[in-house]
């Protein structure tokens, strides 16, 4: 990290809280996006599922917190899938697999992007870290009487 030497260590504690914060935040989004891209991946196996499956047959589906319903399945040709910005539409099944999976892309992309920004933010701690940690020692072998 350029400059550290150059710095008031009270304005680098200031920032290392500040990027300590940043830190945070990207791992709270890291998170969610995580929990997205798996939906995506729950989504493209049940699809997956819904090419070998007949019209009429009996499945379970999810309704949430770990319940499921039965239902007869009456089409298999088309499914409702979610475009963004609350729209959905009804494709074919090759068609809202090729959605789901360019989904799953763009978040793996953005998981990626930020834990590479996260890496940097953890460099610049370190940098931190060991500047201050060198000030204290320096201080404290000069106050040291022989």
């Amino acid at each position: 990290m350029s400059g550290v030497n150059e710095q008031d260590p009270r304005a680098l504690v200031m920032q290392h809280r500040e990027l300590q914060k940043r830190a945070d935040l990207l791992q709270q989004q890291m998170s969610m996006i995580k929990m997205s891209a798996d939906d995506c991946t729950k989504a493209l196996n049940t699809i997956e599922e819904l090419f070998n499956v007949r019209e009429g047959t009996e499945m379970m589906f999810p309704i949430g917190s770990g319940s499921f319903v039965y239902a007869n399945i009456a089409r298999v040709d088309n499914i409702v899938v979610d475009i963004g910005a609350g729209i959905s539409v009804e494709r074919p099944l090759s068609d809202a697999k090729e959605i789901m999976e360019h989904r799953k892309e763009r978040l793996e992309k953005a998981f990626e992007n930020m834990g590479n920004s996260l890496s940097k933010i953890g460099q610049q701690m370190q940098a931190i870290e060991a500047f201050i940690s060198k000030q204290q020692q320096a201080q404290g072998q000069a106050q040291v009487p022989r």
